[in-house]
């Protein structure tokens, strides 16, 4: 068995945590009526948090070639994903639409599944549920690049990025015109099954597999220059917020003449900041168990917490003041990783939050006075 990168849990841990803040903090952030210096402050964390979903997309990358690079059968892979991620999926979109009691949805729960439309934050599922389809070729492709020299790989990395911003420049109109090609009067569903497409996301996953496959390398470089990273990080998310608070006008010439290479600059080096702060968090034995517990149930947690976010929001007084998106944050992140670590103790959970649970029920065979075998059920602590 492989070894587990301690480091990569804790920063799922701290993307999951990323995406509560979007919905919590960079809510509020954009709120008519609060006080110019909680704009400021809350679009600043807002802004920090957006890259959360492009570093889901490395983890991704990573996880899975790890994973996989050396044994793939596909076969037993996606009966894995059919019941760990699939269906877990399926279950949370009909129960996110019940309880946020958008009943409408249901007359079309095949669509809102395939799009990712069950709840608002699913589109990332209707996107990611297309990388899993394509992981068989996704594995070949990656195995025939890993055999080529440094120079072919570096030089495919490069025409794969300078692609993609070109994807990414026009993706409105590639997206428009795919959806009239293939669906002649798209509906909104049709429509937006070719919006979540993987292919304005890719990249991240791209880097995610090259971050693995020469892993030592990359864990190397993030000690070495993690200093020279985080300054570059907080130099392009300076851009970003600047543009986003309207600091210089309407007319950012730097932002709107490079918004899509300073976004995707933004993304990676979000990415590798945390990553840095990930390889500092392992060593506090502490605050890296607080990470792990959260990066263990942020699959459910993410498909869920929406649904525990709107029930504290419609339950406590919201004020204009900063506390009010910091309580919701806090209380939806732990009680929902709360719920799932107790569900974990019910027998078969995994086959509805995708988690291992928390106890293994097996049959133990002792051997008694008479010779005969007597079956015992014990719980043994499973693996985090």
């Amino acid at each position: 068995m492989k070894k587990r990168l301690v480091e990569l849990d804790v920063l799922r841990g701290i993307a999951f945590l990323m995406v509560v803040v979007q919905h919590t903090i960079g809510g509020y952030s954009y709120s008519k009526g609060i006080s110019y210096g909680s704009m400021v402050l809350s679009r600043a964390i807002y802004i920090i948090a957006q890259p959360a979903v492009k570093i889901f997309l490395v983890l991704m990358g990573m996880t899975l070639i790890y994973t996989y690079i050396d044994k793939f059968h596909w076969k037993s892979f996606y009966i894995k994903k059919v019941k760990f991620l699939l269906i877990p999926y399926i279950i949370f979109s009909i129960l996110d639409i019940y309880l946020l009691k958008d009943w409408g949805k249901l007359k079309n729960i095949f669509g809102q599944i395939v799009t990712g439309n069950a709840a608002y934050h699913l589109w990332y599922m209707g996107m990611a549920i297309r990388i899993y389809a394509y992981f068989p070729a996704i594995i070949f492709i990656t195995r025939v690049v890993r055999k080529k020299s440094h120079a072919f790989k570096r030089n495919f990395l490069l025409l794969y990025s300078a692609a993609y911003i070109f994807v990414l420049e026009n993706n409105d109109d590639i997206c428009s015109f795919l959806g009239k090609l293939i669906f002649g009067n798209p509906t909104e569903l049709q429509q937006k099954f070719i919006n979540v497409s993987p292919a304005a996301w890719f990249l991240y996953f791209v880097i995610g597999v090259y971050a693995i496959l020469g892993y030592r390398k990359f864990k190397n470089m993030a000690l070495k220059y993690g200093k020279v990273i985080i300054a570059l990080y907080m130099f392009v998310a300076g851009t970003v917020y600047c543009r986003s608070i309207n600091l210089f006008g309407d007319n950012f010439f730097i932002y709107d003449k490079f918004n899509c290479e300073i976004d995707v600059a933004n993304g990676i080096l979000c990415m590798m900041s945390f990553y840095v702060l990930s390889l500092y968090i392992v060593k506090k034995k502490l605050l890296c168990g607080f990470f792990k517990f959260i990066a263990r149930y942020s699959f459910p947690s993410y498909l869920f917490h929406i649904v525990v976010l709107q029930h504290f929001a419609n339950s406590i007084h919201q004020t204009k003041y900063f506390y009010s998106p910091l309580i919701l944050l806090i209380l939806t992140v732990f009680v929902t990783s709360c719920i799932f670590y107790i569900v974990g103790f019910i027998p078969f959970s995994r086959y509805v939050t995708g988690v291992k649970e928390n106890f293994s029920f097996h049959k133990k065979k002792i051997n008694g006075p008479n010779n005969s075998f007597i079956d015992n059920y014990y719980c043994q602590k499973g693996n985090v």
